[in-house]
Order: structure tokens, then C-alpha cells, then sequence
């Protein structure tokens, strides 16, 4: 509880969590009250009803983000795609921590000594580009080309690409939680535990859980960090959450729609009109920009409260160590002298 307070008064806590909080609500609020009802801008017309415009339109002239190639305004697509985009990362990340911290557990309290060779055999995982990995197992089947039909459901891609989207993190997340886990077994309170003795089960729930809640809640955020910036680059691939499809007249003319209106899709096709229609690519990663900046408000939040000078649950844990037991008060009559075998006093 001290840890909650002392979280709720910084600022830059308050200030990501309030931005996420409004996001999130104002995409709730916009599909429950309005059905997700996007305003839409084709053409201008002046005082005798004739075009004067058509767009796509600048920000300027349908403030605050425009519109896009079909007329809609980009700023409600942002605020209907939010709780998408932010609901995907959380799924993903959720996901991840569960199954890295199961794993993880293993790997830092059972294969300790395996850790010199585990770890060196995971760590090539960090060097090998998510995105391409995602894009080589994802296309075929979340890809829909140009007048094919399409061989998946909706619910088909989805849950595929979120067993992807896990799946690729879990390796260097595993090894990054049982990392910590190992620490954590190396410190004097533990040691502590064991000379007293503690069972391993024991020492798990008493001590090294407590002490890992903090960190593993700060790792889920920034896992949900990870996933917002691999869905960016999957847009630039037109890999797209729930399926992309391939729409146009004609092969030379096409547009690729998301199937789940989360934003990488918004961000895949703006980078399609940089040159032209610049607003439909800078709109999208705003919003991408700004939400993973209050993460990150979040996270720093978090680390300056749980992490400064040691966790917090790490007080907690070395408790029993730092009670101070009674101690009896000694008086000159508890003692006797002894000399030459007899006893005097």
C-alpha cells in the first residue's frame, strides 16, 4: 500500500496513466455511445453548392489529423482504433510474462548452474530482427493479395498472430525474468532463510515472489512497449492484425485495409503516401508516439518507486532479519564466581 501511494504521487506516473486512461476511455466511449461512427469528408462545397475541394484533406483543412484517401476522418479512426491497438499489446504482452515467468522460474531456481551455458545458447535471440521473424510466419496467412479470396477467418488470423506475436518474445524474456530470479537466490536475506530453514517452497513464496512482483509488473509494460513497436513495423510490411486485404480497381491501384482497425494498418498504408498525402502516415505515429511515451512515463514511475535504493518487497522479505530479539537484562546477581573448582558469590 505505501508502494501504491508513493506510485499515485509521481508525476510522471499520473501524467501516463491519465493519457492512457482518457485514450482508452474516449475509444470506449465511442463505440458504446456513437457505434463507432467515423465522420466522413469527401468533397467541399461552397455558399451555391458547388465542389470547390476533394479530398484527401490536409490538417489544415480538416484539423486536427485530416483525413484519409477515402474521406474519413483520421483523428476518430485514432480514437477507434485505440482500444484495439492497446487491448493487442496487453493480450500479447500478458501472455508473455505468463509463460517467460513460468520458464524463467525454472531457469533461475532449478537450472542455476545450466545458466553460463542457457544463457549463451538464448542470447543469439536478441540479435535476429522480430519483425522479420513475424513477417516469414505471418504472410501466407494473414496476407490476402490482390482478387484472391480469402482461405482464413477472422478469428484464424487473429489468434495465429498472437501465438506468433508471444511466442517470438519468449526465449529473451525467459531469459531476462530467470536472470533476475538467480539474483535474487544469491542475496544475503535468502541465504539468510535457508540457514534458518526455510524449503525451497517457502523461500519461493515468502521471499523471491515478493520480491520479483515489482519487477515482473514493470517488465509487463514494457512488453506491452515491445508489442506496439513490432505491430509499427509489421504495418510497414502490410502485416496486419487480424488480416490484411489487398483492395483496388485495378493491380497498379491498390489500398490494404486492416481487418481490426488498430493503427499499424493506419500506418502501413499512410507510408504509402508520404510523398503526397504526408498527414495519413505523420497522424497514425503520433498516436503510436504518444502512447508509448506514457508507457514509458509509466515505467519510469515505477522504477523511481519500486526500484530506488532496492525493491520495496525486498524490505519486506529481510524483515525477519532486521528484528531485533529481545534481549534480557543482566544483573551482577545472574553470575557466580568460580575459582579452584569452588563456587563463591
Amino acid at each position: 500500500m505505501h508502494g501504491l501511494k508513493e506510485l499515485c504521487k509521481h508525476r510522471l506516473f499520473l501524467t501516463g496513466f491519465i493519457f492512457l486512461f482518457l485514450l482508452i476511455s474516449f475509444s470506449l466511449i465511442q463505440a458504446i455511445f456513437f457505434h463507432d461512427k467515423i465522420p466522413v469528408t469527401k468533397l467541399f462545397y461552397d455558399n451555391k453548392g458547388e465542389i470547390t475541394a476533394s479530398g484527401p484533406f490536409s490538417p489544415i483543412d480538416v484539423p486536427p489529423f485530416g483525413t484519409d484517401p477515402i474521406g474519413r476522418h483520421i483523428f476518430f479512426l485514432l480514437i477507434q482504433g485505440a482500444k484495439y491497438t492497446i487491448g493487442i499489446a496487453v493480450v500479447v504482452a500478458a501472455m508473455r510474462i505468463m509463460i517467460s515467468s513460468f520458464v524463467g522460474l525454472i531457469f533461475g531456481g532449478y537450472l542455476s548452474k545450466w545458466s553460463k551455458y542457457i544463457s549463451g545458447l538464448l542470447n543469439g535471440f536478441y540479435y535476429i530482427p522480430v519483425a522479420l521473424i513475424c513477417y516469414v510466419l505471418l504472410y501466407d496467412v494473414v496476407f490476402t493479395p490482390f482478387g484472391a479470396e480469402e482461405q482464413y477467418s477472422f478469428w484464424q488470423k487473429a489468434v495465429f498472430e498472437l501465438i506468433i506475436l508471444t511466442i517470438v518474445a519468449i526465449p529473451t524474456t525467459s531469459l531476462l525474468i530467470g536472470n533476475q530470479i538467480n539474483q535474487v537466490y544469491k542475496e544475503e536475506f535468502i541465504s539468510s532463510a535457508k540457514t534458518l530453514g526455510g524449503s525451497r517452497f517457502f523461500i519461493l513464496k515468502k521471499h523471491v515472489l515478493p520480491h520479483m512482483k515489482p519487477r515482473i509488473l514493470i517488465q509487463f509494460t514494457q512488453e506491452i512497449v515491445q508489442v506496439l513497436i513490432l505491430l509499427i513495423h509489421l504495418g510497414f510490411f502490410r502485416i496486419l492484425f487480424g488480416g490484411t486485404s489487398e483492395l483496388g480497381y485495378d493491380p497498379s491501384q491498390k489500398v490494404y485495409i486492416s481487418l481490426s482497425s488498430e493503427w499499424s494498418g493506419m500506418v502501413g498504408e499512410g507510408f504509402g503516401h508520404l510523398n503526397g498525402w504526408w498527414w495519413t502516415f505523420f497522424g497514425p505515429a503520433i498516436a503510436f508516439s504518444l502512447t508509448i511515451l506514457a508507457l514509458k512515463f509509466t515505467i519510469k514511475g515505477m522504477e523511481d518507486v519500486f526500484l530506488a535504493d532496492g525493491l520495496m518487497t525486498k524490505e519486506r522479505a529481510k524483515g525477519f532479519a532486521t528484528e531485533k530479539a529481545p534481549q534480557a537484562e543482566l544483573e551482577d546477581l545472574d553470575f557466580s564466581f568460580v575459582q579452584n573448582g569452588e563456587k563463591h558469590g
